[in-house]
């Protein structure tokens, strides 16, 4: 077995919250725990996170003479025992082993499990290729689970690494619907194992085909059991005599076909048996690939087409028949996909940024590859911002949360560029407002509400997508319509309605309210948006427009300096608007509440941070952007959350460190601030660690994210998942700039300790 890159190790206690998903791009995935266990089965296209079924659990047998021993592929359980039952997890009763270690660099992973009292030492290694620029190479349907053996004694011994799986086809851990289920026997490249399907069609998310496949020499598959149904677990009392009598279990009719499970569905196992020499180890292979056709678009993201037709098609089943396609195709150019996968992690590892960086740009992918993203058949790339426990949370590819992920243009800029042309050809309005949040079906766009920073964040990403790829004519196909996005905010009752350069009237942002008279946040997103819009205009010659942006951007700037810079930071200028608001700029806030005020925020100088991935240059005083920068730093990082007080969601706590969204070191915070002004959220943190960084706080900018990572380490929150508003949040993958703002950045920001 190919030794994989690792960047962290967890042990202990830091085990207990760990579930890395094994998966690809809009495919669904399950999840390798810190334990070993296989859990977070998420692959019927909706979010289930912690659902494991009855059986998904591998098991090891080990013979050496008359010794036999039995145990799971996990370390101890570690909760649960106080149950008034007791433990009740399946298999409690079945020894583990009594230590774990889990290792990681995404999308590898990697659990080594040792105990005193077994033979051997047994490793767990879970992998998915993840390979830049290679989008159908890194959304495959499968997980590949490598299981080492190490003889630790000086006698050989035989040893069976058994598969006990609940044919789930048909349940999603919500619904259930299991009847007709059908296990058979398979075989692909010379992988032996089973597949799982359904004996009746119907257009249903969890209908659909399951392959389990081991590349050991001898394979056993029992389709069902024999000893099925016994009384007071007696189930359970059948797996374990068979493996520790004879090392496999036996199929309840190994002659004859499966026939369709009558009510509940079927219980099944593949054992591997493999000999591993004296002081040697021995490896066999385990895929599990899946093909599951529907999904249900309702399922969080609001449906306005004909009712019953919600279900629709996910682009990765139409590559493939089935599972057992997807192995086919794969198994022939798996070291390959290793190979790549590989490449690109090593290349993260061998950069000279700090691992709290390298962990932060890798381990933030998760919410590319997890239940958050998805491709309808046409090929159209959408996502949610994040996830509930069972559906999709906040959908429509929402612009002002996606605006800061850095990812997705840098690794696959093909969807980029699909999630920008679903904004500029589907929800632009005819008089320019872009809607922030796409609806399906992507005829009927009945969302009526623009945000401020939503809308001039996809202009900059716009010219952030032609500088990744330089296609002049895609840019120049998709400009009049990045051109409207700007003339918006300068019509009457809009954000720049007088063009000084400045938004001002009803500006709703990512904090899921209006801001009301001129604020940091949404203009210096603006004078972002007018430098992109005069280097667009430029390649797509229109000089004029060009040229308007330039001044508009110039006004604003020296605008913004002189009023709401106030010496260390800049503030919002609270104020009701003039006349009537433009249409779809107001939800219905009022400007007497929800407000930023004199508050330092964190998200002040958001739009310099996109600006500088594009290479635009200080949008305001250079000299008091790092006085901002210092300030934020200085006054919203925490060393500790004990003295803090916070009203709404909870993401730093106790001697945790983190930096705020918000706060007021001068005092005159609004007695109703804007709602999530004491919370940490990471996506925020790791945007304002890159600007840091960009302007040469390297010190400070690595502080602040290697607090998001320290809060992540295991023992109270999951390292693979950063959650927000939901799990696998995408704006987390702001996270990816990271990298290169290390290498560019300036050995010193310029400003003296006075300044």
């Amino acid at each position: 077995m190919a030794d994989m890159p690792v960047l962290r190790r967890y042990h202990g206690a830091s085990l207990r919250e760990i579930a890395m998903p094994i998966g690809g791009i809009g495919t669904g995935s399950f999840s390798l725990g810190g334990r070993g266990q296989l859990t977070d089965w998420q692959l019927m296209s909706r979010p289930n996170r912690g659902w494991r079924p009855m059986y998904a659990h591998l098991l090891l047998r080990t013979r050496q003479g008359d010794e036999v021993k039995l145990r799971v592929l996990e370390s101890d359980l570690t909760e649960g025992a106080a149950g008034d039952s007791g433990l009740r997890e399946t298999f409690a009763g079945l020894p583990r082993f009594g230590e774990g270690t889990f290792e990681a660099a995404y999308p590898f992973e990697r659990v080594v499990l040792h105990d005193r009292h077994t033979p051997v030492r047994a490793t767990l290694e879970g992998f998915n290729p993840l390979i830049p620029g290679a989008v159908d190479d890194s959304s495959l349907p499968f997980g590949l689970l490598t299981i080492r053996l190490d003889n630790l004694t000086d006698r050989e011994l035989e040893a069976t690494v058994a598969f006990i799986g609940s044919n789930v086809i048909g349940c999603d851990g919500v619904g259930f619907d299991l009847k007709d289920n059908v296990n058979e026997r398979a075989e692909v490249a010379g992988w032996k194992g089973m597949v799982w399907s359904k004996a009746r069609e119907a257009r249903d998310p969890r209908f659909g085909t399951m392959a389990f496949l081991f590349d050991a020499p001898r394979v056993e598959v029992a389709r069902r059991w024999a000893f099925r149904d016994r009384g007071w677990n007696g189930e359970g009392l059948g797996i374990m005599d068979a493996l520790l009598r004879d090392g496999f279990i036996h199929d309840a009719e190994p002659d004859g076909p499966c026939p369709p499970s009558p009510s509940d569905t079927w219980d099944s196992s593949i054992c591997a048996r493999v000999t591993v020499p004296a002081r040697r180890s021995t490896t066999v292979r385990l895929l599990v690939a899946w093909h599951f056709v529907w999904r249900e678009a309702a399922l969080g993201w609001p449906w306005s087409g004909t009712k019953g037709e919600s279900v629709v098609r996910n682009h990765y089943a139409t590559r493939f028949r089935d599972a057992l396609d997807v192995a086919s195709d794969l198994l022939p150019r798996l070291d390959r996909l290793r190979a790549g996968t590989e490449a690109f992690v090593r290349s993260v590892l061998a950069r000279k940024a700090p691992d709290a960086l390298k962990e932060a740009a890798l381990f933030t992918l998760t919410a590319l590859r997890g239940p958050t993203c998805f491709r309808l058949d046409d090929g159209r790339f959408f996502a949610f911002e994040g996830c509930n426990g069972q559906s999709g949370c906040c959908h429509g590819t929402c612009a002002h949360v996606w605006n800061y992920e850095e990812a997705t243009v840098a690794l696959f800029p093909e969807l980029h560029r699909n999630m920008l042309e679903t904004c500029l050809r589907e929800a632009v309005a005819p008089g320019g407002a872009m809607r922030f949040r796409v609806a399906l079906p992507i005829a009927s766009q009945d969302f009526n509400l623009a945000a401020a920073d939503g809308q001039m964040g996809v202009v900059v990403r716009t010219y952030e997508q032609y500088l990744a790829e330089k296609d002049l004519g895609w840019l120049r196909s998709v400009w009049p319509s990045v051109k409207r996005l700007i003339e918006f905010a300068w019509v009457p009752g809009g954000w720049d309605a007088d063009r000084d350069g400045v938004m001002e009237g009803s500006q709703h942002n990512t904090y899921d309210v209006e801001f009301f008279g001129p604020n940091p946040m949404c203009t210096v997103w603006y004078l972002a948006a007018l430098r992109a819009g005069a280097k667009m205009a430029a390649l797509c010659n229109d000089p004029g427009f060009g040229a308007e942006c330039e001044a508009l951007a110039r006004r604003g700037s020296e605008w913004v300096d002189e009023h709401l810079f106030n010496g260390r930071f800049y503030v919002q200028k609270v104020q009701a608007p003039k006349g009537d608001l433009a249409p779809m700029t107001t939800s219905g806030y009022k400007p007497e509440a929800f407000q930023v005020g004199p508050g330092c925020l964190i998200d002040q100088l958001v739009g310099q941070f996109k600006a500088n991935r594009v290479g635009l240059g200080d949008l305001l005083d250079g000299f008091h952007v790092r006085k901002a920068l210092r300030s934020i730093f200085r006054s919203n990082y925490r060393e500790h959350f004990r003295d803090h007080y916070n009203n709404m969601r909870t993401y730093a706590y106790g001697d945790e460190q983190g930096t705020l969204i918000c706060s007021y070191p001068d005092g005159g915070r609004p007695e109703t601030p804007f709602p999530y002004w004491g919370e940490c959220m990471t996506g925020f943190e790791y945007q304002l660690a890159v600007t840091l960084l960009d302007y040469g706080f390297r010190e400070e900018g690595v502080k602040v994210a290697k607090a998001v990572r320290d809060r992540h380490a295991g023992h109270n929150r999951n390292p693979f998942n950063e959650p927000e508003c939901g799990s696998y949040y995408a704006r987390a993958m702001a996270a990816w700039a990271l990298l290169d703002a290390w290498d560019s950045a300036p050995t010193t920001s310029g400003l003296a300790e006075g300044d």
